[in-house]
């Protein structure tokens, strides 16, 4: 009887121990359902191990496959190519009004975009954008395309790029390759060449001359350094499309009336900020005592903020960080200073006519004395001539 008590007794051990381990992991095991957690938990031991195994049997399947195809669900796959190609033969001839599209050239064009690694969402984006790529030979539509792919753009980017500069899909090898040579020239590497591009692909459409005489005006006019001047077209790529007054009267403001040098120029993006928005901040803070112009030594009495810090930030965090002001009082400060702008450019514009008119009235008088008498009982030019014709006859 004891002998059958201690097998007894060992077999509920070696059950005890057997629950144990198959129990440890459960709790890691992920039940389908609540309801199937609230059956493993009421049912008992064995239940609790049926629903374990059957959870972990899930668990090892799911091993098998990969983590994108459980957690995304399939694409829609592609067209086929033949049906791709007459569905975008279809939309050219209805956007041209005519049926005779020559499908060969559109099929040499399009298998030219898929190859760059183009989508087809997004060979028709290209065509919505430009739909004479249908019916024009590829030599005319791909080089841009070819271009901007070997400097590294993804389509993705090309498309932003061709939605800015559409004029972009018209241009030749032998115009865009020196073009982006001369781009390189400047300090434009990789990297920072295709973050322009992006940001403003227009410079595509200037010269190579255009681009060097903006980098001589900077060298030049308002003495930046090549490396300087570099990093203006960086991060200020707008540049190249203003004129060398507003540029060096936007610098002269910096330099003399806030008494800022050039490394700090180039670093605050001053040339993308107007420069109705720069007079305006920089006399808001004047004027509230945040800000003070360097005597000739360089020196101000309180520590001025940077220009970085006054443009390269909303007007929001302009008014609550730097100005520590509010809104309505920079609304009203803005609209005073522009009347005296105006009562400014009105003062001046009087005091021009006034020296046109006395440099007028002084002309006048000067041919009036070529022609009248000089007060002295002398005659005049013209009664000379004519009393010596008088007395010749």
């Amino acid at each position: 009887m004891s002998r059958r008590l201690r097998g007894v007794t060992l077999q509920a051990v070696r059950l005890h121990c057997l629950l144990q381990r198959i129990q440890a992991p459960v709790g890691c095991w992920q039940l389908s359902s609540t309801q199937e957690k609230h059956n493993a938990l009421h049912a008992g031991p064995w239940k609790y191990i049926y629903y374990g195994f059957s959870t972990a049997r899930t668990l090892g399947q799911s091993e098998k496959t990969s983590p994108d195809s459980c957690s995304v669900p399939k694409a829609k796959s592609q067209l086929p190519f033949s049906e791709l190609l007459e569905d975008l033969r279809h939309s050219a001839a209805k956007h041209f009004g005519k049926s005779d599209i020559d499908a060969s050239e559109l099929e040499s064009v399009v298998e030219s975009i898929l190859k760059l690694g183009f989508s087809q969402v997004q060979v028709r984006q290209l065509l919505a954008l430009n739909p004479r790529i249908a019916v024009q030979p590829s030599q005319k539509s791909m080089p841009a395309l070819c271009i901007l792919n070997a400097l590294g753009l993804n389509p993705s980017s090309i498309i932003k790029v061709l939605e800015k500069c559409p004029q972009l899909f018209g241009a030749k090898d032998h115009q865009l390759q020196p073009r982006i040579d001369n781009l390189r020239k400047h300090g434009l590497g990789e990297g920072s060449l295709q973050r322009v591009l992006v940001q403003c692909p227009q410079i595509l459409n200037l010269s190579a001359n255009q681009v060097n005489n903006t980098v001589r005006f900077f060298k030049d006019k308002c003495v930046f350094t090549a490396q300087q001047v570099t990093e203006i077209l960086r991060t200020s790529p707008n540049v190249l499309f203003e004129k060398f007054e507003e540029l060096e009267y936007k610098f002269q403001y910096a330099y003399f009336r806030m008494g800022i040098k050039q490394p700090e120029i180039t670093k605050s993006g001053m040339f993308r900020v107007p420069l109705e928005e720069l007079k305006q901040r920089h006399i808001f803070l004047e004027r509230l005592g945040f800000y003070q112009t360097p005597d000739k030594k360089g020196q101000t009495q309180i520590i001025n903020p940077k220009l970085k810090g006054i443009l390269n930030i909303s007007e929001d965090n302009f008014l609550a960080k730097v100005a520590m002001s509010s809104w309505e009082e920079f609304d009203i400060f803005k609209k005073l200073l522009s009347l005296e702008e105006m009562e400014k450019e009105e003062l001046e514009d009087s005091e021009w006519e006034d020296d046109e008119e006395s440099e007028e009235e002084y002309s006048s008088k000067e041919d009036e004395g070529l022609f009248q008498g000089n007060g002295d009982g002398s005659l005049s030019r013209k009664r000379s001539e004519r009393s010596a014709r008088d007395s010749s006859d």
